[in-house]
């Protein structure tokens, strides 16, 4: 009897303990349950709110592909447009030009284009200081006074502190016969006030020189575009040096 009490009271002791514990897991089942629907649901709405997003992708890019589209056409007609305004202002520019040379109107800035005395042996660079550019403008070609066909390039010099930078150096010109000859720049190019002409004679006897009637200093070695050409080291200052070329174009 005495057992059978205590069994008795281990068994209502055991039910007061599982009670409780069955009670709580039930509690958490219900709590995942209902964190696992909100879940779902915040899911579902990503679902909604990507195929929304992609269905606004697809628009962007069809819209985009309406932009290019119309952007391409745009382009090739302000290409086609602004090619018709250069070829148009290039014809006149080059009617004015021939116009003018034939009519000897353009300006002319460099040395008298005559026989002289003297011929140079070598290669040769020249800057006529004697004739700096008097006004902006346009140069559009050179002159000489050509010994005998060659070859020779036209640079503008603008002085910098005691130096001179090429701002500017023609293609290879040819002078295609001897005597007075002008040879026409392909690309004409803009000058300021102020700026010097070089003169690369790619050799010796091109262009006839005289003595103590001008002021052209010269040196050997040849100068490329954005280089510069010191003062001190070009010679000829006390011969005085005057050559028969020049370059001629419009200025103001």
């Amino acid at each position: 009897m005495k057992y059978l009490s205590l069994l008795l009271a281990l068994l209502l002791l055991s039910a007061c303990q599982t009670a409780p514990n069955i009670q709580q897991i039930e509690d958490e089942n219900r709590a995942l349950t209902a964190e696992l629907d909100q879940a779902k649901h915040q899911i579902e709405t990503l679902r909604v709110n990507e195929s929304q997003l992609q269905a606004e992708v697809v628009e962007l890019k069809r819209v985009m592909s309406v932009m290019d589209t119309e952007k391409t056409v745009r382009v090739r007609e302000s290409s086609e447009l602004r090619g018709q305004v250069r070829r148009f202002a290039q014809q006149n520019i080059d009617a004015l030009r021939d116009f003018l040379v034939q009519s000897d109107l353009l300006d002319y800035v460099g040395g008298e284009l005559v026989q002289r005395d003297n011929v140079d042996s070598e290669s040769l660079l020249v800057v006529d200081l004697a004739n700096p550019i008097p006004a902006d403008g346009t140069l559009t070609g050179a002159s000489a006074h050509f010994i005998t066909p060659g070859h020779f390039t036209v640079q503008v010099l603008r002085p910098v502190d005691d130096q001179w930078v090429v701002i500017w150096q023609s293609e290879t010109l040819q002078a295609p016969r001897a005597g007075v000859t002008r040879v026409n720049f392909p690309v004409s190019v803009g000058v300021q006030q102020g700026d010097y002409v070089g003169y690369f004679f790619h050799a010796g006897g091109l262009v006839s020189y005289s003595r103590g009637t001008g002021d052209t200093r010269y040196q050997q070695a040849p100068v490329r575009l954005g280089e510069t050409v010191s003062t001190r080291r070009l010679k000829g200052e006390e011969e005085k040096r005057a050559y028969s070329v020049g370059v001629y174009g419009l200025l103001n």
